[in-house]
């Protein structure tokens, strides 16, 4: 075979593997795509609505010698959709649900010469790893100096500024809440947080903060809506921060962003200058910043509380928040007697 056929072939086999679908990349090995759709099915299926569809998608080399990536796609009845990324090996026996994989060189440094520290995903939830100078160890488990006040350095992290609020400005503690208007257990807590705000009034400063997670089909742009009423009114956004979590049951996707305006206009706001706000990339920049905020001190999931440093994962029980609260008051208040 001369030089040019042998370049003609590895230019047709390379331009071949780039059109390749999904489906072929996975032919290529001895992979079997219903085996593995039928895998998720019979491992998860109890667990999701009567009429839930599965299909696997993406199909790439995985940095994991011997597999390849994948993503199963799995659709609800209600039009939501939701992804979950695994690892395939090559001869078609292996799979590996979740598939996160962290390169140990962009992991972080820490003050101990040779450790690097950094998270892998499972279900979710961010795990923190730290990995030996030899990376020949992996330790689940997070690196914490005993000089540094671990909640003092959380609470640095969590920006305060311009941020719906309610509560004394003078107040002792502060709580802060990530949350998605979509969620519902985000909606139970709203409810309970008034409560809270009766219960410790003058003693209790409390932010919002956005948090609308990847499949919540309107939660963003109820995140949107509410930020460009808070850009003309503190008082309005908890107005429409109320109206959206009563009404969370009827809001539709196809509507969503048409509902949310009506509630604009009900509160008297300046439409024009909403309407720019709805359409700018700032506010989705501010919401970006807001989640990146809450990643880096841990948070995956809503509603989580930040008091006074202290996060707590409460979900629907303020129960959590309230101990929180308590214990921080009365640290002030031996503080307070030295």
């Amino acid at each position: 075979m001369t030089r040019k056929s042998v370049l003609t072939t590895a230019v047709l086999v390379f331009f071949t593997l780039i059109f390749l679908s999904p489906e072929r990349l996975f032919a290529l090995d001895n992979i079997d795509l219903a085996k593995i759709e039928q895998h998720f099915k019979n491992s998860y299926g109890v667990y999701l609505p009567s009429g839930f569809t599965v299909k696997v998608t993406k199909g790439k080399d995985s940095e994991m010698k011997g597999f390849k990536e994948g993503a199963y796609e799995i659709g609800f009845p209600d039009g939501r959709s939701r992804t979950f990324p695994f690892l395939a090996s090559r001869d078609g026996k292996f799979l590996i649900m979740g598939g996160s994989t962290i390169k140990v060189d962009e992991m972080e440094k820490t003050e101990v010469a040779g450790v690097r520290q950094g998270f892998l995903m499972n279900d979710g939830k961010q795990v923190p790893i730290l990995v030996s100078r030899d990376r020949k160890t992996i330790i689940v488990g997070k690196l914490e100096n005993l000089n540094e006040n671990p909640n003092t350095e959380a609470m640095r992290k969590i920006s305060l500024e311009n941020i719906p609020s309610k509560g004394d400005p003078e107040a002792q503690v502060v709580v802060v809440e990530y949350s998605d208007f979509q969620c519902s257990y985000c909606a139970r807590a709203a409810n309970q947080v008034a409560d809270l705000l009766q219960d410790y009034k003058g003693k209790i400063r409390f932010f919002y903060k956005q948090f609308p997670l990847p499949f919540h089909k309107w939660a963003e742009e109820a995140s949107i809506a509410s930020l460009c009423v808070y850009e003309q009114s503190n008082e309005k956004f908890w107005k429409i921060h109320d109206s959206i979590f009563e009404k969370q049951p009827e809001i539709k996707v196809a509507d969503a962003k048409k509902t949310f305006a009506g509630m604009a206009r009900g509160l008297g706001v300046d439409m024009k200058k909403y309407d720019e706000c709805v359409e700018s990339e700032r506010v989705k920049r501010r919401i970006a910043s807001d989640i990146e905020e809450g990643r880096s001190i841990g948070i995956s999931g809503t509603p989580t509380f930040v008091v006074d440093g202290f996060v707590v994962s409460a979900g629907a029980n303020m129960q959590a928040v309230r101990n929180a609260v308590d214990y921080r008051l009365s640290l002030n208040s031996e503080n307070s007697g030295k």
